[in-house]
């Protein structure tokens, strides 16, 4: 199959959008990400209820997620916002986030810009420079190997839906790209891998088929592929949806003729025959190149963050 074209990074790596992400590191930081994302539709954010009063596993994770969608491969920059006081220290999450990346990162703490309407202040003119830089990314053709695709699936599936799913995984690893599949749809891994890397919720994934540790939902389940490192996720849907994300392309196929019928304005396709599977991948490789999916064009930037304990 013939190469994609995609944005090339300083690092090598390669990214299918240029986002511009604001990510509150702290549930009391959602407000600025708000403001300035209302003013400017084309930046992304993260609402969420994180970063305060979390303790063991669920601190680690939040850290992790956090940290990995920081360096998104489709986010060209990252800014983290912090509060001053917050259980996850964001001075500290953005300096390790740092180490590990060339990708522009920056960081305001709410307290230390004197109040809100400052912070949002810092938080434009950060951006504003950023986007400057946005134009001048170059773009190349590279091999499809060099993309990651996560793949979510409803459950369970009828007996052809199974063998649609199959079909799509096999043709989907035939163009050479990596995949990442929730651990619930371990039983859809191909016989002719002898060996799977298992990877916690929101890891990074670097095996050309890896297997993440599932949400307990969809939207979590897709918060954690995100995390993992992958360029768009390719959704095997048997029920309606209505979510995406606001890094990466959702590319939504119906596996039901009925639900495809009853809500067609939020499947990019339908998966009922062979001749779908080819569409399918012909979706994938437009979107890889800029083409909106259904799930972006309805601007779906949803998050939810999958939680081990009870938050105290």
């Amino acid at each position: 199959m013939s190469n994609v074209r995609v944005f090339r990074r300083n690092d090598g790596s390669v990214g299918i959008r240029n986002h511009l992400f604001i990510l509150p590191a702290v549930v009391c930081a959602n407000q600025v990400a708000i403001d300035v994302a209302r003013r400017n539709p084309k930046f992304k954010y993260i609402e969420h209820q994180h970063g305060c009063a979390q303790i063991g596993a669920d601190l680690i994770q939040t850290q992790r997620v956090f940290s990995n969608l920081a360096i998104h491969p489709n986010a060209y920059a990252s800014l983290f916002v912090g509060l001053g006081c917050e259980g996850i220290i964001a001075k500290n999450l953005y300096e390790d986030t740092k180490a590990r990346t060339e990708k522009p990162l920056g960081f305001v703490s709410i307290q230390g810009s004197g109040g809100t309407l400052k912070a949002q202040s810092k938080v434009e003119m950060w951006l504003a420079d950023r986007e400057d830089e946005v134009p001048h990314v170059p773009q190349t053709e590279v091999d499809w190997g060099e993309i990651r695709i996560g793949l979510l699936m409803d459950q369970p599936f009828l007996e052809n839906e199974s063998r649609q799913v199959h079909r799509v995984i096999d043709s989907l690893l035939e163009t050479g790209v990596s995949l990442v599949l929730s651990s619930d749809a371990e039983r859809y891994v191909p016989h002719s891998f002898a060996h799977v890397n298992h990877i916690d919720h929101g890891d990074i994934a670097r095996d050309q088929l890896s297997l993440m540790r599932a949400g307990s939902n969809g939207l979590e389940t897709a918060t954690g592929l995100t995390a993992s490192g992958a360029h768009l996720i390719v959704h095997l849907a048997s029920e309606p949806h209505a979510f995406g994300t606001p890094l990466l392309p959702v590319v939504r196929f119906s596996l039901s003729e009925a639900s495809f019928g009853a809500c067609p304005d939020d499947f990019d396709g339908r998966l009922l025959t062979d001749a779908d599977v080819f569409d399918l991948i012909n979706e994938t490789r437009e979107v890889i190149e800029g083409k909106p999916a259904v799930a972006e064009s309805l601007g779906m930037d949803d998050f939810a963050l999958y939680r081990i304990g009870p938050t105290v």
